[in-house]
């Protein structure tokens, strides 16, 4: 069994992961140029996340917490729990979920290595060649996001990937998605409602 301490601390890497992502601009990483202010509703409001974000960060997170729990294991301790806390959730095969964790170690090494691109042409200063160029590398890491995409849904029986999307956002963003009504035919998570399907 996962520790308390464990689910706190995915909670709040996720949280964090989903902030960064809502504040990215486009060019990979520079600040959001400043938005018209709207008048005051409330408590602030983010800007919707889109199900491609969410299974990026999801993939992401899931390649962190692998290579965490070979860490915990390398030092002697159990890592079973927080390598398998999201599959016990989700109540995949080590099959099914095997498809999961090829896919984000996948799309985490691409997007380290346009990382590592984005940072090199930010350190040589900024230019209109820069900026095209940076606009270029959002390009490709949207494009390796949907290709992962592609690839689980490819592989994975339809079922599994409505149940997956539903997984994502009730369990990370239920408020931060669009919504759209639920098709009929779409089962729910194993005692959750399927009231969160999304606008794509």
């Amino acid at each position: 069994m996962v520790r308390k301490s464990q689910y706190t601390s995915i909670s709040i890497l996720f949280g964090f992961m989903l902030m960064i992502c809502g504040l990215s601009h486009p060019a990979m990483g520079q600040a959001t140029p400043a938005q018209p202010q709207q008048p005051s509703r409330g408590p602030s409001q983010f800007k919707p996340v889109s199900l491609e974000h969410l299974y990026w960060h999801f993939l992401v997170l899931q390649n962190y917490l692998d290579t965490k729990s070979v860490e915990l294991e390398s030092n002697g301790k159990d890592g079973r729990g927080l390598r398998n806390n999201l599959q016990k959730q989700l109540g995949w095969s080590d099959a099914d979920y095997a498809l999961i964790r090829t896919s984000s170690v996948r799309l985490t090494a691409e997007l380290k290595d346009l990382d590592a691109q984005a940072a090199s042409i930010r350190a040589a200063g900024t230019s209109s060649s820069s900026h095209e160029q940076l606009k270029a590398l959002t390009v490709q890491r949207e494009t390796s996001i949907n290709s992962e995409i592609t690839f689980l849904k490819r592989n994975l029986p339809p079922d599994k990937i409505r149940a997956f999307d539903i997984f994502l956002i009730q369990l990370f963003a239920p408020k931060s998605v669009s919504p759209r009504p639920p098709s009929p035919e779409k089962p729910a998570v194993t005692g959750q409602s399927t009231s969160a399907a999304v606008q794509k």
